[in-house]
């Protein structure tokens, strides 16, 4: 990872006003992790919700906390390995993801591009159908979850958005839930091997 470099692009980021997103929410919200450690993971969800705006961290509302609960099931995730991070930086309004395609095509090219070359991850996780297309370029979440792939030349499997996951639970529904844990026991277990190789 280039430490360093990454630091820096962490800094400006939450700097940024490139776009009308930034007036709408109170902070940009950046990552979840610890940088020095060489994160061998890199999950990416969709956007900061109004719980992620007022904290400043990712992943920490209702659906951040099922993410969490299956990172710490796993007993491999933790955050010296893995950086959480987000395809928009900024809550957008009512939590909806931009019609307007050039807010996330511009925030993708500006940061997440960048982010994922600095941080060199050996895995990703894709949360959800936003990062399914806006990194790996291509849709359809239901097909594509479980599945590994070749993603800017880094393995990387798709899985369900916990939000989703949360709305199936609320309905009743827990098929969606034991998949999405399945899922990132799936990259856990990669990740573990990697880790004790480093070792």
């Amino acid at each position: 990872m280039r430490l360093e470099e990454a630091k820096k692009l962490y800094a400006n980021m939450k700097e940024c006003s490139a776009c009308l997103m930034r007036k709408g929410c109170s902070q940009v919200v950046t990552y979840d992790g610890l940088l020095e450690d060489t994160p061998i993971l890199l999950i990416v969800g969709e956007c900061p919700g109004a719980t992620e705006d007022q904290e400043g961290l990712p992943f920490v509302g209702d659906s951040g906390q099922i993410l969490r609960e299956a990172l710490r099931e796993s007993k491999t995730l933790f955050k010296n390995n893995t950086i959480i991070s987000n395809v928009l930086k900024c809550r957008p309004p009512k939590n909806k993801f931009p019609k307007d395609k050039d807010i996330p095509r511009l925030c993708v090219s500006k940061w997440l591009d960048n982010e994922i070359k600095l941080i060199e991850p050996q895995r990703m996780l894709l949360l959800g159908n936003v990062p399914l297309q806006h990194v790996a370029g291509f849709t359809g979440i239901t097909k594509a979850r479980g599945q590994w792939i070749t993603v800017k030349g880094i393995r990387a499997m798709a899985t369900f958005h916990p939000s989703y996951v949360m709305r199936q639970m609320n309905s009743g529904d827990l098929e969606a839930r034991e998949l999405f844990f399945s899922d990132v026991a799936l990259v856990a277990e990669e990740v573990g091997k990697l880790q004790e190789a480093l070792t």
